[in-house]
């Protein structure tokens, strides 16, 4: 299987956010923390928007057929490319709390993904077609389009959490 620049780019995007994040969050001063939190929201807006237009990118662009686990992820990705950049626009806060049952709900849904492909002899209930145990991709000999998303749902989960919220102090 030959991978192309977008894979490995998407990939390592999501691996040094995911670092960074937690590097920034846990172990920086408490300036670069409190600056870093002011634009988590707008950072989770840029990776579920990325996110939704990578997925286009694999089906519309590559031809990648998505299986119904991928449509279930997009039905939890594509509303927060929505809602996250309009509520960073109007500095709504308030959204949070909405946005992180999408991303745990996402997540979940990418983790029983990724252990289908790991694990294809249990069988599934996806069509011939799209087959739900079948690797479009393989990055690193490990990453597939389900552990881009599961990625993907845990930063901006990760990010919403360090959003500072109006209704605490």
């Amino acid at each position: 299987m030959e991978q192309k620049a977008p894979e490995i780019i998407f990939t390592l995007l999501i691996g040094v956010g995911l670092i960074s994040t937690l590097g920034v969050l846990k172990f920086s001063g408490t300036q670069l923390r409190q600056e870093f939190r002011k634009i988590a929201m707008f950072l989770a807006s840029l990776i579920a928007v990325g996110a939704t237009l990578g997925s286009l990118y694999f089906s519309e662009i590559r031809g990648f057929l998505p299986c119904d686990w991928c449509w279930y992820q997009r039905i939890a990705m594509y509303p927060l490319a929505v809602i996250l950049p309009m509520a960073t626009f109007r500095r709504d806060r308030r959204i949070i709390p909405y946005a992180l049952v999408f991303t745990i709900a996402g997540a979940g849904i990418s983790i029983y993904h990724y252990q289908l492909q790991a694990f294809p002899g249990q069988g599934s209930s996806c069509s011939l077609n799209a087959s739900c145990t079948y690797k479009w991709i393989e990055v690193f000999g490990f990453v597939s389009i389900p552990l881009l998303a599961l990625g993907s749902f845990v930063l901006i989960g990760i990010l919403l959490l360090a959003t500072p919220r109006p209704w605490k102090g």
